[in-house]
C-alpha cells in the first residue's frame, strides 16, 4: 500500500514514469478500496500546493474516468486548490471527432501529462493523430496541417488551437505557416492556433528551441505557467519542466521576458544570456556557460566529455521517464563521447554496455545499472 501512496504523490507532483503512471492506474481501476487508501496521502499533498488547475471538483469525478477508458486516452494529473475545497484530480480526458474543441486546449490540459508512450496531435475539430517516430514532423499548411508526411484539415482560425503532446524519449518538430521554427523536446507539450493573426502566441511547458521569423507588426509570445517571453524574431531556448528552475536562454536577436502579465518585472535580454527562475521566485540573468549542452537534444544526441556515469544515467532517467539505479561501482565511470539518443531507454543501456562494462536489468518498472567483471 505505501508503494501505491509514494506513486500517486509523485505523479501528483508530476515525477512519476510511465511504468509508474500504469502501476497506478491498474492500482486504481482493480483495488476496491482504492479511493479511501489513496485519500490520505491526497490530503497531505494538497495541503502543501496552492496552485489551481483544475476543472473538476472532486477526487470521486477522478475515480469515475479512470475506469471509463477508452481506446486512446491521455490520463494525466492536474494541481487543484479551490477557494472552497481543495481537490486534486487524476484527470482521464478522452478526445473524439465529435468533441468540443474548446476542451481540447483547455488551460487545464496544457500542464496535464500523457500516459500514452506515443507523441500526438490533438486538432481543432477533436481528431488525435498520433505518431510513432523518435522525432515527430509538424507543419502548419493553408488547408490544415501536416503530419509525418499526411495532411489532415482543420479549422484553419486564429481562434482555434491545436495541441503537440511530445512523449518521454521522443522530439518534436513544427514548422509554423509564417516560417517559425520549433523544436521540441522529450516530455513537452505546446497550444498553438492554426493560423496566426495579428498576434503569434502559443502556450507550453516542457522545453523548445525557438527560430522565429521576423514580423515587426506580429510579436511572437509564448507562455507559460509563470513566465511570459515576446519577441519580434530571434533563436531562443525555452524550458519548464517540474521541479527545475525555469528558463529562458537567447541565442541571436533580443527577447523580452516578464513574470505572468507584471510587464513591471521584465528582462530583456542580450544574446549569450540566460534568464532563470526558480522555485522560490528568484529571478537570475547570467552568461550562457555551454550552448552545446544547452541545445544538443535538439539534434537527436548528448556528448559526454568527462561526464561521470550516475550525471548520464540521471539526464537518460529524465529524458525517458523511467526509473534508473545506479550502483555505487559505476557511479564514477568517466563517460566521454556522442550518444545518439534512441527510441527507448533499453535501447540506450544496450548500446552503453557495448562500450562500458556495465549491465542495465529492469526489475518491477524500476532499472538497475552495474558493473560487469572485466
Amino acid at each position: 500500500m505505501d508503494h501505491e501512496k509514494n506513486i500517486f504523490i509523485k505523479y501528483l507532483d508530476g515525477n512519476a514514469s510511465p511504468d509508474e503512471k500504469r502501476q497506478l492506474l491498474a492500482y486504481l481501476k482493480n483495488t476496491k478500496d482504492a479511493r479511501e487508501n489513496l485519500l490520505p496521502a491526497y490530503r497531505q499533498w494538497v495541503d502543501g500546493h496552492s496552485r489551481s488547475f483544475d476543472p473538476y471538483p472532486t477526487l470521486d469525478r477522478v475515480l469515475q474516468k479512470v475506469s471509463g477508458r477508452r481506446r486512446f486516452s491521455f490520463p494525466a494529473i492536474a494541481m487543484a486548490m479551490a477557494a472552497a475545497a481543495l481537490a486534486v484530480l487524476l484527470l482521464i480526458p478522452t478526445f473524439t471527432k465529435h468533441q468540443n474543441p474548446a476542451a481540447t486546449t483547455a488551460e487545464t490540459e496544457l500542464y496535464t501529462w500523457p500516459e500514452s508512450d506515443e507523441s500526438a496531435v490533438l486538432l481543432a475539430d477533436g481528431q488525435v493523430i498520433k505518431s510513432e517516430a523518435l522525432e515527430m514532423q509538424v507543419s502548419c499548411t493553408p488547408g490544415g496541417i501536416r503530419i509525418d508526411g499526411k495532411d489532415y484539415t482543420s479549422a484553419a482560425s486564429s481562434k482555434s488551437s491545436c495541441m503537440i503532446v511530445v512523449s518521454y524519449g521522443r522530439r518534436a518538430r513544427i514548422q509554423f505557416a509564417d516560417g517559425s521554427l520549433v523544436r521540441m523536446n522529450s516530455h513537452s507539450r505546446l497550444v498553438f492556433p492554426c493560423s496566426f493573426g495579428k498576434e503569434r502566441n502559443v502556450r507550453m511547458t516542457g522545453e523548445a528551441l525557438f527560430d522565429v521569423s521576423r514580423d515587426e507588426e506580429r510579436p511572437f509570445t509564448v507562455e507559460m505557467d509563470a513566465i511570459k517571453v515576446r519577441v519580434l524574431g530571434t533563436r531562443f531556448l525555452v524550458s519548464d519542466f517540474d521541479g527545475l528552475s525555469k528558463r529562458v536562454a537567447l541565442v541571436s536577436g533580443s527577447v523580452n521576458v516578464s513574470l505572468g502579465e507584471s510587464r513591471s518585472q521584465s528582462v530583456t535580454l542580450v544574446p549569450n544570456q540566460m534568464y532563470t527562475l526558480d522555485d522560490n521566485g528568484k529571478v537570475n540573468v547570467e552568461d550562457v556557460p555551454d550552448w552545446r549542452g544547452l541545445l544538443d537534444w535538439a539534434d537527436g544526441v548528448y556528448r559526454a566529455d568527462g561526464t561521470s556515469m550516475k550525471d548520464l544515467l540521471g539526464y537518460l532517467s529524465r529524458y525517458y521517464g523511467e526509473t534508473v539505479e545506479c550502483d555505487a561501482a559505476v557511479a564514477d565511470i568517466s563517460c566521454t563521447g556522442t550518444l545518439y539518443l534512441r527510441a527507448t531507454l533499453s535501447d540506450m543501456l544496450s548500446e552503453l554496455s557495448g562500450i562500458f562494462p556495465i549491465n542495465g536489468r529492469k526489475q518491477n518498472g524500476v532499472w538497475s545499472v552495474s558493473r560487469i567483471s572485466e
